[in-house]
């Protein structure tokens, strides 16, 4: 709720409690216009009720503990070491007070604990979760006056305006993000060297360092650069005498930083405290999530996970963004033929559609914009997912937990007995899972899912050697359609490529009603891509509808080779083509579709 709000409330409650009377209520209004104050202090100020009065009616309107923090006991050395995770103009500004801090949790006094804007932004800056307690405003600012002296230029004020809250917080994140990185490593580095053997030997020496702030800065500072680049995957990694950072972006891996080797034991402990998992050295690998929003200006989850090796734990963070706004049919790079199948497919009242292809080729981009498309008041959709990587409004989405028994298959069987209409399964991993998803597209319902096959055509191969019988797959499945990710041509420093390039003149020969009167251009690299000369990236696709052609070669168990020739007869682009027609229109480069493409003549 806004200040606004909580106040409204405040006072609507000290009316119906009979604290104050309706036109005492409009006086104190009136007299909080003429100076900075919240509604609350203006009461105390015209003697109308105590502060004590306010506390339990702020804790019924916010659900949260009311705490004075100025009866509480700070230590200068607790404001001097938070100092550096919340900056203390941010903090004086804000009015807020942080009051105690834990492994990864700062517990942070406020006017309106529901502020979530507020909280985001203190988490953005400190790096730890934000645990709200609700306070009044005298106490925050008597808090902040007996604790922040050498910090105040002035007496704290309350500030009811998010713009300007959001200028002072930005302004203190921006200090920081635009500094050289040296700033937040060289007091990292210089702390695990002084403390090595103690986090070795010591489980307190582990701790300490988790806390200290030179290693939560360097963390948030690594974590903010790396997702505001657009990275997708994050890996911490030990070699032999180093740690070394990487990242991937537009589905390229390459190294960000390599560190000394004393920094991997707090960085990975740092990170696992923020998953809410045990600092200790893992033995086995782990899974788990990081959930709050440390990242400057977005809603973003980590999938966390960890895996022991001979030189120490490498952990991964894969970047689920909340705050991303999840792509459209049309805008994931469909040609109008393929989309035309797609969407005509996506209509059936029944049957399977499966979406194939490698780990980070978009699957679930794909998915998830279909389920967009099918989503509606008049359907009934259920999804099993390990993770739950996007909220769908209006869509039952069930986390899948092997760990638990609750397996694709289980969450399938299940569904069967909740009269849905569509069901989403993220993944067909065993012949269980996709005997079932069959059987259901076969009862009226339509059953969308993924696999892992490097083209159309192969997908049905992998049914069978499943076991499945063939008229099953013939009957229920509809449409198979693989997919893959290219990487776009930056706009600003892309070149014409040469028309007698060689590979380029063979690759006009291959594929003439393709290639005739193409604009073919190369990468070149700029600041603006940071030199790689690429910048975001898109999908090329092959549908394989399952006509009655096709069904009869599954029927008969033809090869994959059969089944892409009689596909191409009646219009099937396959991924090479369909990545040559985005060649021809200068959206990629023929580079980029030769090393993820196979050659058709190849097959």
């Amino acid at each position: 709720m806004t200040n606004e709000e909580l106040e409204n409330k405040l006072a609507e409650l000290l009316v119906s409690n009979g604290r104050i009377s309706e036109p005492v209520a409009l006086r104190a209004r009136e007299f909080q216009k003429t100076r900075p104050i919240t509604f609350g202090r203006a009461l105390v100020e015209m003697k109308l009720l105590t502060a004590d009065v306010l506390k339990p009616l702020l804790e019924e309107i916010t659900g949260t503990t009311c705490v004075d923090p100025s009866l509480m006991t700070v230590y200068p050395d607790y404001v001097e070491m938070v100092s550096q995770l919340l900056p203390p103009d941010v903090v004086t500004r804000l009015l807020v007070f942080p009051i105690q801090s834990e492994l990864n949790v700062i517990h942070v006094c406020m006017l309106n604990p529901t502020d979530t804007a507020t909280i985001q932004w203190l988490e953005g800056l400190s790096g730890c979760l934000i645990k709200p307690l609700v306070s009044h405003e005298m106490g925050i600012v008597a808090a902040l006056e007996q604790n922040y002296k050498k910090y105040l230029t002035g007496p704290p004020t309350y500030l009811n305006n998010p713009e300007q809250a959001k200028a002072t917080a930005q302004a203190a994140f921006d200090r920081d993000f635009q500094s050289p990185f040296e700033k937040f490593l060289e007091p990292a580095i210089a702390y695990a060297n002084r403390n090595r053997d103690k986090m070795r030997k010591d489980p307190s020496g582990l701790q300490a360092a988790i806390r200290d702030p030179s290693i939560i800065k360097l963390v948030n500072q690594i974590l903010n650069r790396l997702v505001l680049a657009n990275a997708s995957d994050l890996h911490f990694e030990p070699t032999e005498d180093k740690f070394r950072i990487r990242t991937r972006i537009d589905g390229v891996i390459k190294t960000k930083w390599v560190m000394p080797e004393n920094m991997k034991l707090p960085i990975v402990a740092r990170l696992k405290a923020m998953a809410g998992i045990p600092i200790e050295a893992a033995s086995v690998p782990l899974d788990a999530r990081i959930g709050y929003d440390m990242i400057w200006g977005k809603q973003v989850d980590f999938r966390f996970s960890d895996l022991p090796s001979l030189l120490g734990e490498k952990i991964v963070l894969r970047v689920l963004d909340r705050s991303k706004e999840r792509k459209q049919l049309t805008d994931l790079g469909f040609d109008p033929a393929t989309l035309s199948v797609v969407t005509r497919v996506s209509e059936m009242p029944n049957g399977l559609m499966l979406v194939t292809g490698p780990t980070g080729s978009g699957k679930s981009s794909t998915l998830y914009a279909l389920l967009d498309k099918l989503n509606d008041d008049s359907e009934c959709i259920l999804t099993a997912e390990d993770p739950v990587e996007s909220r769908v409004p209006g869509v039952v989405q069930v986390q899948c937990e092997e760990e638990k028994g609750l397996t694709f298959a289980a969450s399938l069987r299940s569904f069967l007995r909740q009269d849905p209409d569509i069901i989403m399964v993220g993944e067909i991993r065993d012949a269980e899972t996709a005997d079932i998803a069959m059987k259901a597209a076969l009862t009226g319902h339509l059953v969308l899912s993924t696999l892992h096959t490097n083209d159309a055509p192969s997908t049905v191969l992998r049914l069978l050697n499943m076991g499945l019988e063939p008229f099953l797959i013939a009957s229920s499945l509809r449409l198979v359609l693989a997919q893959r990710l290219l990487r776009r041509l930056c706009s600003k420093c892309k070149k014409a490529a040469d028309p007698k390039g060689v590979k380029l003149k063979e690759i006009a020969a291959q594929y003439p009603d393709v290639m005739d009167g193409a604009n073919v251009f190369d990468p070149v690299g700029c600041a603006e891509c940071d030199q790689t000369g690429y910048r975001g990236r898109i999908g090329i696709f092959e549908a394989l509808e399952i006509i009655e052609p096709i069904e009869e070669l599954i029927i008969a168990q033809k090869p994959a080779h059969e089944i892409r020739a009689t596909a191409r007869k009646f219009g099937m682009k396959t991924l090479r083509e369909n990545g040559l027609q985005k060649v021809a229109s200068g959206v990629t480069s023929l580079e980029e579709v030769l090393q993820n493409t196979i050659a058709d003549f190849q097959r």
